[in-house]
């Protein structure tokens, strides 16, 4: 997906998370069937261990959604749509290994219990034990990792096909790097270096209509999320804990589509970190309410027109209130070309060390600034899309957008004004993303199929008077696949790739004498499928890491 990227934060550790249009990954959202993953955490393991054979497809949204997802969706949302278990496959697998010693494998069942409820369970486990140094510093060049992830949903048949589904998941990961002689008589030590991460995360999904003529829903979820990290002889260890409700009344009248409701977020937060820390250093875990409104109206102007305008108010218990309102218009101009103008805001409460791993390994002392504000956004894109279909069977898809965010109170570390320090406070000023992204689908009858995108950005920071770029951001991105299929040999052939421009580094002073921005680089893979048996299908291919 063009624009979209995931991140590697650690090599030891393997902390990662996903950008969009160059904003880091505290800015995703990330929801499982519409359910908030509503968590700092969330956004970094909570792509984790979903098995790919329960994925129906994956949707997402780039720019701030909050006046409908409210905190933390500023910089886009994820959607992980499952499947429904009376469409699913009675048992899938999926299996795979690397020459580096990669094991990964997908397990989906689903089955009928009793005559109105449906079952679907998919297992993930990966497990990479290979130590490699290639690059000869005694040091591991990839994380090793054991994780394990049950995920189990249940859908259940109402009168007059009220919808009524519950699931659940459990994610265990036990991941490490650093000295090639580390084990876990180590952990914690200071004799031999090693980066060691465990992880505990339950997540209950639910979602229910109420038994009205009106289409009345009923949505909540509950997470809890353990978390023991060890970087040589410094810790982290977390707890999070989240209660989320939301009632939603769809109605249509009219011209109006209308959507309402109100959710509640109840957020336990703690960690032995400055960060829940009070004036006099005594632990004080954060525990926050988040009450909110939000009322959204789609209204058809015209045959080819349509309006929508939005507007959330949440009050934080800490913060106050909290105001998000939103807009968006669509001309179809015709079934082939289509125009559409969003403009919206975002908010983001921020947790500190959940998000930022550097804060957590380096030598750097952590200096936090004062009270820390959220951070407020507001957002523009202008979208254009045209489909061409041509007399050969040929099809031609094009869709270019271009978007513009404008943050306050953004919260950025600072690294450079004392090189033993990490900085945390509100920005003196502000920041911006924009850029332009263009992406084209191409289809041909013979079984070639392209699908290539672009984004130039620009991420800026702008304090005192001055503009630099953001680190770790890139200006250029682009990606693509090709796939074709040779239907006589049931052959299938899928070549993808990236290309990223270079991003500005942080340095340890004037005396570092590595680059202070990244080269150009690459990720490409392609793979070999085929799926001439009834009910296996065979893939092999080569990947880039």
């Amino acid at each position: 997906m063009n624009g979209v990227r995931p991140q590697l934060n650690c090599n030891i550790c393997n902390t990662g998370d996903i950008h969009i249009n160059g904003l880091e990954g505290p800015y995703t959202m990330v929801l499982i069937d519409g359910m908030p993953i509503v968590s700092s955490l969330g956004s970094v393991y909570g792509l984790s261990g979903i098995p790919n054979s329960l994925v129906e497809r994956i949707e997402i949204v780039k720019g701030p959604a909050s006046s409908l997802y409210g905190s933390e969706a500023v910089g886009g949302l994820i959607n992980i749509i499952t499947q429904k278990p009376q469409n699913a496959s009675r048992i899938s697998a999926d299996l795979m290994s690397t020459t580096w010693g990669e094991y990964n494998a997908d397990l989906g069942f689903s089955l009928n219990a009793g005559s109105k409820a449906s079952v679907l369970t998919g297992i993930n486990y990966f497990n990479f034990q290979n130590r490699i140094d290639r690059n000869k510093d005694d040091f591991t060049d990839v994380t090793l990792q054991h994780r394990i992830s049950v995920f189990q949903k249940w859908n259940f048949e109402r009168k007059e096909s009220r919808l009524f589904s519950l699931a659940g998941r459990y994610m265990y990961e036990d991941r490490w790097g650093g000295d090639m002689r580390w084990d876990k008589r180590y952990r914690g030590g200071d004799e031999i270096y090693g980066e060691s991460i465990y992880t505990n995360r339950a997540e209950i999904l639910g979602n229910y209509q109420l038994p009205f003529n009106e289409k009345i829903f009923l949505s909540f979820s509950l997470i809890n999320h353990d978390q023991d990290s060890r970087y040589g002889t410094t810790s982290y260890i977390a707890n999070q804990k989240i209660a989320f409700g939301q009632l939603v009344w769809d109605k249509k009248w009219g011209r109006h589509d209308w959507l309402a409701g109100t959710a509640l977020r109840y957020t336990y937060y703690d960690d032995n970190t400055p960060g829940t820390a009070n004036a006099g250093g005594l632990n004080q875990p954060e525990k926050t309410w988040l009450p909110g409104v939000f009322l959204q109206d789609e209204i058809t102007l015209a045959a080819k027109h349509k309006l929508l305008l939005g507007f959330r108010y949440d009050h934080n218990n800490i913060h106050g209130s909290i105001y998000t309102p939103r807009m968006a218009y669509k001309w179809s101009l015709n079934d082939n070309n289509i125009i559409r103008l969003n403009a919206g805001t975002g908010f983001r409460v921020v947790n500190l060390f959940t998000e930022d791993h550097a804060a957590l390994t380096g030598a750097r002392d952590v200096i936090v600034e004062g009270d820390l504000k959220p951070e407020r956004s507001y957002n523009a894109n202008l979208n254009f899309v045209r489909k061409m279909h041509f007399s050969s069977g040929a099809f031609i898809g094009l869709d270019v957008t271009a978007f513009y965010t404008w943050f306050t109170n953004r919260i950025v570390p600072d690294y450079e004004t004392n090189v033993n320090q990490i900085i945390y406070g509100n920005l003196n000023g502000h920041a911006i993303s924009k850029g332009i992204s263009l992406n084209t689908d191409i289809n041909f009858i013979n079984g070639l199929k392209f699908i290539i995108g672009g984004t130039i950005m620009e991420n800026t920071l702008t304090e005192n008077g001055q503009t630099q770029q953001q680190m770790l951001t890139e200006k250029f991105t682009g990606t693509w696949a090709v796939s074709y299929k040779i239907r006589p040999l049931k052959l299938s052939l899928d070549y993808t790739g990236n290309v990223y421009s270079p991003m500005r580094l942080p340095l340890l002073g004037d005396l570092d004498p590595r680059s202070p921005e990244s080269p150009w680089w690459s990720i490409q893979n392609i793979q070999f499928t085929y799926d001439g048996f009834k009910k296996v299908e065979l893939y092999a291919g080569v990947k880039t890491c």
